[in-house]
C-alpha cells in the first residue's frame, strides 16, 4: 500500500512540478500554431495593377512566437463593393519565406510581404465609380487560420494614357514642358480626369508633383521652380479621381516617357531700369549718389557700374559686383560732367545689357 502511494505522489509531482525546481506547475498545452490575423494591410494601385503590402505578425493566437515552419500560404482575398468580407474570396496566395525557427524569448524580426494583383477589365467596366475592398488570411501548415486582417478599399476606376510626345526646352524664363497626343475621352459620372506634371534630378528617386491640369491634346507648362546648372527628368501621369459611394479617392494611370533636359544657364538677366544720379557735397567731399530699381531674378548676384566722360571710354568703378541697387561716386572732379550706366551679373557670370545711361555734373565751384 506504502508503494502505491509513492508512485501516485511522484505521478503527481511530474504533472504539477514542485517548490524546488522552477517551472510552472500548469500544464503547457501544445500551441495551434494560429498566426494573429495582419493589422496592418495596405493598398496602392497605379494602372490596373494592386500591389498589397503587409507585416507577418510575430506571435500566435496564444501568444506563442510564430514559427515560419508552421505557416503554409497566405490567401490573397477581394471582393467587389465596400461591403466587410465574412470570408476570403481567394484571388492570389503568397508562399512564406524561408527561415531558420525562432528561439525562445528571441528578438523579433519584422518581415514585410507584398502581392500584386491585375484588376480583371470586367470589374472596371461592370462598375467604373465603383470599388473593390481587398484583405489576406494567414493560414497555417494544417490549412487553419485565425481570420482574415484589415480590409482595405481600392477603386476600380479607368485611368486614362498618358501623352506620347512629352519634351521639355529650357528658356531666359524657365523650363518649358510641351506635350501632345494625350486622349481625354469623357469621364463616366463619379469621375474625374487629370494631367499631373513631375519633375526629378536624373538619377534620383521619387518624383515630385509640379501641377496638375486638364488633358487636352495639346499644351504647354512653365517650370519657374528649377535649379540652373542640373540636369532633370520630367514626365506627365495621368490620375482619376474618384468620388463616389461617400467616398474620394485618386487612381494614377501610367506615366509617359521622362523628357530629359539639362538647365545651364546662358541667360542674362534683365537690363537694369530706373538709374538715378544726384550730386551732392554739402560740408563734405563731392560724391554722386547712383540708385536704380532692382532686378527681380532670384539668381542675380550684384551689378557694376560704369562712368565716362563726354567723348571717353566707358570705366567700371567697382571691383567687385555691388549687391545692392546703389553705389557712391567719391571719385568725382569740380566741372566734369559725368555719364553713368549699370548692368546686372547674375551667379553664373552672365551680364546683362548696361542700362540706358544718365548724367550728373559736378559744379566748378562749391
Amino acid at each position: 500500500m506504502r508503494l502505491r502511494s509513492l508512485i501516485f505522489l511522484a505521478a503527481l509531482a511530474s504533472i504539477v512540478g514542485c517548490a524546488g525546481c522552477g517551472t510552472p506547475g500548469a500544464v503547457q498545452l501544445p500551441s495551434l500554431n494560429l498566426g494573429r490575423p495582419v493589422e496592418d494591410l495596405s493598398a496602392s494601385r497605379k494602372g490596373n495593377t494592386v500591389r498589397l503590402e503587409w507585416t507577418l505578425p510575430e506571435k500566435n493566437t496564444d501568444r506563442t512566437l510564430l514559427q515560419l515552419k508552421h505557416l503554409g500560404d497566405t490567401q490573397v482575398c477581394r471582393q467587389q463593393g465596400t461591403t466587410l468580407m465574412s470570408t476570403c474570396n481567394e484571388v492570389g496566395s503568397v508562399t512564406p519565406p524561408k527561415g531558420p525557427q525562432r528561439k525562445k524569448n528571441e528578438p523579433q524580426q519584422k518581415l514585410r510581404m507584398t502581392f500584386t494583383d491585375t484588376l480583371p477589365l470586367q470589374l472596371e467596366q461592370k462598375d467604373s465609380a465603383g470599388f473593390a475592398i481587398y484583405a489576406v488570411e494567414i493560414m497555417n501548415d494544417r490549412g487553419r487560420s485565425a481570420g482574415l486582417s484589415n480590409q482595405v478599399v481600392v477603386p476600380l476606376a479607368p485611368t486614362i494614357a498618358p501623352p506620347t510626345d512629352v519634351s521639355a526646352q529650357i528658356g531666359a524664363d524657365g523650363v518649358r514642358v510641351s506635350w501632345s497626343g494625350g486622349v481625354s475621352p469623357q469621364p463616366p459620372a463619379g469621375l474625374t480626369f487629370r494631367y499631373r506634371i513631375e519633375r526629378r534630378p536624373a538619377g534620383a528617386g521619387g518624383y515630385v508633383a509640379l501641377n496638375d491640369i486638364d488633358p487636352s491634346s495639346d499644351g504647354t507648362y512653365l517650370d519657374q521652380t528649377f535649379e540652373w546648372e542640373t540636369k532633370y527628368e520630367y514626365r506627365i501621369t495621368s490620375v482619376t479621381d474618384v468620388r463616389s459611394a461617400g467616398r474620394q479617392a485618386s487612381v494614377e494611370g501610367d506615366d509617359s516617357a521622362p523628357a530629359k533636359i539639362f538647365t545651364k544657364d546662358i541667360y542674362p538677366p534683365a537690363q537694369p531700369v530706373g538709374l538715378q544720379a544726384v550730386f551732392s557735397s554739402v560740408g563734405q567731399k563731392p560724391f554722386v549718389d547712383l540708385t536704380w530699381a532692382p532686378n527681380i531674378e532670384t539668381d542675380v548676384a550684384g551689378y557694376n557700374v560704369f562712368r565716362r566722360t563726354a567723348g571717353g571710354e566707358w570705366q567700371k568703378l567697382n571691383q567687385k559686383a555691388t549687391q545692392v541697387p546703389s553705389f557712391r561716386d567719391e571719385s568725382v572732379q569740380p566741372g566734369i560732367k559725368y555719364e553713368y550706366s549699370v548692368s546686372a551679373v547674375d551667379l553664373r557670370g552672365n551680364e546683362s545689357q548696361r542700362s540706358a545711361p544718365t548724367t550728373e555734373e559736378v559744379p566748378s565751384k562749391q
